[in-house]
């Protein structure tokens, strides 16, 4: 937050020097549970992510909260993200929902997901069929999410 006197030209803030964007996957359940969050930032190395150290890290690793780096020029969702927010975070929620529910591992599970281009390409929707063949991707229609 910053503060300042009606009509000021100027509004100092702290941190400007420290702006950087980032992704972040959220995903809700059905019965309202929030999932551990997957922050992706832009760059080649571990060097970009959030340090060990950093205010709060421990309590996300705690929960489960990822922190990835894109290993490209951007901080998009890429396949390789897509592939480790599944194997980190969607699978084994759906894996712990079945065991609650005393459900067989090969019980089916959906997971509604928006047109994003990484989501529906051909490569990622063949290694959710070959890799979580009981998790059926459902698209939510452009424009709706």
């Amino acid at each position: 937050m910053t503060w300042a006197e009606k009509g000021s030209k100027q509004v100092a803030a702290v941190g400007l020097e420290e702006k950087r964007a980032f992704t972040v996957m959220v995903s809700v359940s059905s019965d309202g549970q929030v999932l551990p969050f997957q922050s992706i930032y832009e760059g080649k190395t571990e060097k970009v992510v959030p340090s060990a150290s950093a205010p709060y890290r421990r309590e996300c690793d705690e929960i489960g909260c990822c922190f990835e780096h894109s290993r490209s020029s951007t901080y998009w969702s890429n396949q390789l993200t897509m592939k480790l927010f599944v194997e980190k975070i969607l699978a084994p929620y759906f894996d712990r929902q079945r065991e609650r529910l005393g459900l067989p591992s090969a019980s089916m599970a959906l997971w509604t997901i928006d047109v994003f281009s990484v989501h529906r390409s051909e490569e990622f929707r063949t290694y959710m069929k070959s890799t979580h063949r009981n998790i059926i991707l459902d698209f939510v229609p452009g424009g709706c999410t």
